[in-house]
C-alpha cells in the first residue's frame, strides 16, 4: 500500500563452512610470532658480527668470509668435533653464514615460513623446533662426511667425501617445512581449504624444487643437514599436537622448560665459542 514501511532487507547468510574458515584464519593470523624475529635478529647480528672482524671488506659479502673466521664464529668441521671434542659445534653453525645471499636467502626463508609455525603451535614449540632441527641437521651433516670416500652420482647428494667447514640455518628452515608438511596432513580432516592447498600436500613443491637444487648443487650444499632437519622437523610434528583456534593460550610447564633448555644450550655453545675465540687473517 502507498506509504507503508519496507520490510528490511535480510542480509545474506554467510555459508557454515565459509564463517569456520573465516574464524579459523583469524584465530591463527592474529597470534604473535616473536621468536621468529629474535632468530632473524640474532642471524643478521652475527653476520655482521663477522663482516666486522673480516675488515668489513665488500668483496667477503658475495665470495664468503675467510675460514678462520667462520671457524672463530663456530661453524661445523667433523675433525673439531670429533677430535677436539669441541661439540658446541653442533648447535652453533644455524645461527651463521657463509655470506650475503646466504643470510638474505635463508633469513627471508624464515620470514615467509617461522610466522605460521610459531602460530600455530606456540613460541616455545617453534623454539624448541628450531633448535632440534637445526642440531639434527648439523648431526646429519657430521655423519655424513666419509674422507677418502668416492660417492657416486647418486650417493654425491648426502655423501661428502672432504670436511670443509659448513654453516647456515637451512637445516632448521627444512625442519620448520617437514613441521608444516605433517601438520597439513596430519590434521587434514580439520583444516579450512585454504590451510590444505598451503600445507600438508600443497608443501610437496617446495620440498622437491629444494632437493632439486640440492641435487644440482650436490658439491656444495650440504644435502644431509637439508634432510635431517626436515625428517626430525616432520617427526617432531608427528607426534606434537598443535594450538587449535579457542584454546586457551596456556602452555604446559614442560614445553616452557623445553623452551628455556632449547634457548640455554644456544646461549651456552656461543659462550665456548667466545672463550675460546682466536683468530688469524
Amino acid at each position: 500500500m502507498c506509504g507503508a514501511p519496507l520490510a528490511a532487507a535480510t542480509p545474506p547468510q554467510v555459508p557454515l563452512h565459509e564463517r569456520y574458515n573465516l574464524s579459523y584464519a583469524r584465530a591463527v593470523l592474529s597470534r604473535p610470532y616473536i621468536f621468529t624475529i629474535v632468530f632473524l635478529v640474532l642471524n643478521f647480528f652475527i653476520f655482521l658480527l663477522m663482516w666486522q672482524i673480516s675488515g668489513m671488506a665488500t668483496g667477503v659479502l658475495w665470495t664468503g668470509f675467510p675460514e678462520p673466521v667462520l671457524l672463530a664464529f663456530g661453524a661445523k668441521t667433523n675433525y673439531l668435533i670429533g677430535y677436539d671434542h669441541e661439540y658446541w659445534r653442533l648447535v652453533t653453525p644455524v645461527f651463521i653464514h657463509v655470506n650475503l645471499p646466504h643470510v638474505v636467502i635463508n633469513m627471508y626463508s624464515l620470514w615467509v615460513i617461522g610466522p605460521w609455525v610459531e602460530k600455530l603451535y606456540g613460541s616455545a614449540k617453534f623454539s624448541v623446533f628450531w633448535v632440534v632441527t637445526g642440531v639434527a641437521g648439523v648431526l646429519a651433516s657430521y655423519l655424513t662426511v666419509i674422507p677418502g670416500s668416492h660417492p657416486g652420482v647418486v650417493t654425491s647428494f648426502l655423501i661428502k667425501n672432504h670436511d670443509d667447514p659448513s654453516a647456515g640455518a637451512s637445516g632448521a628452515l627444512f625442519g620448520l617445512v617437514g613441521v608444516l608438511f605433517v601438520f597439513g596432513l596430519k590434521y587434514r580432516r580439520e583444516l579450512p581449504e585454504g590451510f590444505k592447498r598451503a600445507f600438508g600436500t600443497g608443501m610437496l613443491p617446495v620440498i622437491l624444487l629444494n632437493l632439486g637444487i640440492g641435487f644440482i648443487g650436490r658439491g656444495f650444499i650440504d644435502n644431509a643437514a637439508h634432510m635431517g632437519g626436515l625428517l626430525s622437523g616432520a617427526a617432531l610434528a608427528a607426534v606434537v599436537s598443535y594450538k587449535r583456534p579457542g584454546q586457551s593460550a596456556g602452555i604446559t610447564i614442560a614445553w616452557r622448560v623445553g623452551q628455556v633448555l632449547a634457548l640455554l644450550v644456544v646461549v651456552v655453545s656461543f659462550f665456548f665459542v667466545a672463550r675460546d675465540f682466536d683468530i688469524t687473517l
